[in-house]
């Protein structure tokens, strides 16, 4: 059982009596869980979460960051948008 999300492999692994996921990024590197889980099913459900987390607070702070460039938001602001970016999306 695995799962391809938008074309990043996502599959269980099987640890004794509990699972986690390891993802396959396109550029051939992986990525485990730390935390265990009860199913396989679980484990693919929070390795897509852990992908979708992921992507969407590196793609927010590009956006922050190119922001902060041009000067449209101060350093400041730059600042505290990452750290709230950052409790939401559990990353701290």
């Amino acid at each position: 059982m695995d799962d391809d999300y938008y074309g990043i492999q996502i599959l269980p692994i099987a640890l004794s009596d509990r699972w986690k996921w390891q993802i396959i990024l396109p550029v051939g590197v992986s990525v485990t869980s730390i935390a265990n889980y009860d199913t396989p099913e679980q484990a693919l459900y929070y390795g897509r979460h852990w992908v979708s987390t992921e992507t969407t607070f590196y793609a927010l702070e590009r956006c922050l960051s190119e922001l902060c460039s041009k000067g449209s938001i101060h350093k400041q602001e730059y600042h505290n948008l990452i750290q709230s970016l950052l409790q939401i999306t559990q990353q701290c």
